[in-house]
């Protein structure tokens, strides 16, 4: 026996199966909440974050011979710490600006901005 209010999983803006109701603005923002957990930039935050750690540690208590054998250079501090800034600026980018789903009147129209090329 099939339930009455079977929704689409994670779809905001759907209606129920049976009753044409749309779904709820707490949904919604589980939705929402959902997609901007997985975004993208935030990933390539968290990576460059951890791999930024680990050189700058390596940097900080390798042997001398090993820091100084890029011509005098402590390359794993300095590219450690480049990688911590890059990381740093991905996660301010995705928590500053967090993706937003589409409402229903506009999905699937897209912005206008591309258009075709003419056909020659």
């Amino acid at each position: 026996m099939a339930q009455e209010s079977e929704k689409p999983f994670g779809v905001p803006g759907t209606t129920d199966a049976g009753t044409g109701a749309e779904s709820s603005d707490e949904e919604e923002i589980k939705a929402a909440r959902a997609a901007n957990r997985f975004d993208i930039r935030r990933l390539i935050g968290g990576l460059f974050l951890l791999y930024g750690v680990t050189l700058t540690i390596a940097g900080l208590v390798g042997s001398h011979h090993v820091k100084t054998k890029a011509a005098g250079v402590n390359i794993d501090l300095w590219t450690g710490l480049a990688m911590i800034v890059f990381a740093a600026l991905m996660i301010f980018w995705a928590l500053a600006r967090p993706t937003v789903p589409q409402a229903r009147e506009t999905r699937g129209q897209g912005s206008g901005r591309i258009r075709r090329a003419p056909a020659t």
